[in-house]
């Protein structure tokens, strides 16, 4: 499919609440992210993608990219389903940088996909991502027991082969684990069996101590801890904990989070959909990116998720205020509806203190909405992204992420007790589609 023939209407991306600096299609549905990948200096996001209707129909795959991680571009389909076979629901991606695969032809590094239900097929670009060819005229190279879907690959640097994760619920929910040498031909490994891990695994190896640790997570973005010793799983915790902290589900503020491959230096960016945003010409968006990292903390390592440092490249005016106290009241400060949001505030003799940006962001007894986030020295850390009718709410540096849909408001400080909000910064952001 080419430009010209998109489906979509006319749009330059000002409709009321479509997010200025969250990525959104720019015609029809939206859902999954898939494959997200870093080759030659370019983010490529590819994505759950019905572009002839508002509703989830027929999936394709949708294709966007970028230079910066903020502004995108979107490019043709990338798998259509009247091409290309199989059910093109959601996947990942690699680049096969060592041509393990042997497809190589031509200058670029074979970009490899996968997809499919119940049975996992392989697709593979030879020209940097653009167009894709059904592998062996789209046979399953893997195939779970029970309903399964939404198969992940990754690299193991130590046993140098490569592991595949695929959700089934064969036995009730869980995920079947296979190797491969060249990414074509898969051998089953073992299975992790776990109620909480329902559709879209992935498997991720995180630098921590000079050394690595992985954490596995579903599409809730429920996660657990552990080492992967090459054929399994192993991990000693008995519950998960969640990257963000908000009730996830399909079609809610935060699902179906994957993070980009081939990044240098061990970074790790993920992006999630966020599905209850729509308007007269789309449905859905991505959450922006944020960097994850292990931190330790009195309750062992948990995930820590940041806004990525590029964000700054939009701010376009900035204002800020320094011991501003608020005290049993309320007080309004001039924001607009995109911006960034940047507040030290000391809770020490305040019961209850709340940030409303359309939605009431609270902070009481020492949990940001419902999220456990301890004062240091009194004091607490809120970093938020206001985009329309998106929010990310960061706290004391991403021990707390968050994001939601909302309807954007005049942003208000209200404070039970007396809080003191030490510095208060507002950037103003520009649009990534102007």
């Amino acid at each position: 499919m080419t430009p010209d023939d998109f489906p979509y209407p006319d749009t330059n991306y000002q409709e009321d609440n479509r997010g200025q600096f969250h990525f959104s299609t720019r015609g029809g549905w939206m859902n999954d992210v898939n494959a997200p990948l870093y080759y030659r200096g370019v983010y490529h996001l590819y994505y759950q993608h019905n572009p002839f209707s508002l509703v989830w129909d027929t999936m394709h795959w949708g294709h966007a990219t970028s230079t910066d991680l903020v502004h995108w571009t979107q490019r043709p389909i990338a798998l259509d389903p009247h091409v290309h076979p199989g059910d093109l629901w959601s996947g990942g991606g690699v680049v096969d940088t060592g041509n393990a695969s042997g497809l190589k032809n031509g200058d670029d590094d074979p970009i490899i996909v996968y997809s499919g239900t119940n049975g996992v097929t392989v697709f593979y670009s030879l020209d940097g991502g653009a167009t894709f060819t059904a592998y062996a005229d789209g046979k399953k190279v893997v195939t779970p027991g029970g309903t399964s879907r939404d198969p992940k690959v990754f690299w193991d640097p130590v046993s140098k082969q490569w592991g595949m994760v695929v959700w089934s619920d064969e036995g009730g929910n869980g995920v079947d684990f296979s190797t491969s040498a060249n990414l074509l031909d898969w051998t089953f490994a073992s299975r992790y069996r776990a109620d909480w891990l329902f559709e879209c695994p992935n498997l991720i190896r995180m630098p921590i101590d000079g050394g690595y640790r992985w954490l596995l997570h579903g599409g809730s973005g429920e996660y657990q801890v552990g080492d992967w010793d090459g054929t399994a799983f192993r991990t000693d915790w008995t519950e998960p904990q969640k990257i963000n902290q908000t009730a996830t589900h399909a079609g809610s503020g935060y699902y179906a989070a994957l993070n980009f491959e081939n990044l240098p230096n061990d970074r790790v960016v993920s992006m999630a959909w966020q599905g209850e945003n729509k308007g007269s010409i789309w449905t859905g968006n991505a959450s922006f990116p944020v960097d994850l990292a292990l931190h330790h903390t009195d309750d062992g390592l948990r995930v820590f998720s940041t806004p990525i440092p590029e964000l700054a490249s939009l701010r376009e005016s900035t204002q800020s205020r320094a011991n501003l106290t608020v005290e049993d009241g309320v007080q309004q400060i001039p924001a607009g509806s995109t911006y960034e949001l940047e507040a030290t505030i000391d809770v020490s003799q305040a019961t209850r203190f709340t940030l409303k940006v359309g939605r009431a962001v609270t902070y009481q007894d020492q949990r940001l909405d419902g999220a456990e986030l301890l004062p240091v020295n009194g004091k607490i850390k809120l970093h938020l992204l206001v985009d329309r009718d998106q929010l990310d709410v960061f706290g004391n540096e991403g021990a707390v992420y968050q994001s939601y849909n909302v309807r954007p408001a005049e942003l208000e400080l209200v404070a039970e007790g007396r809080a003191v909000v030490e510095q208060l910064t507002i950037h103003q952001l520009r649009s990534i589609w102007r």
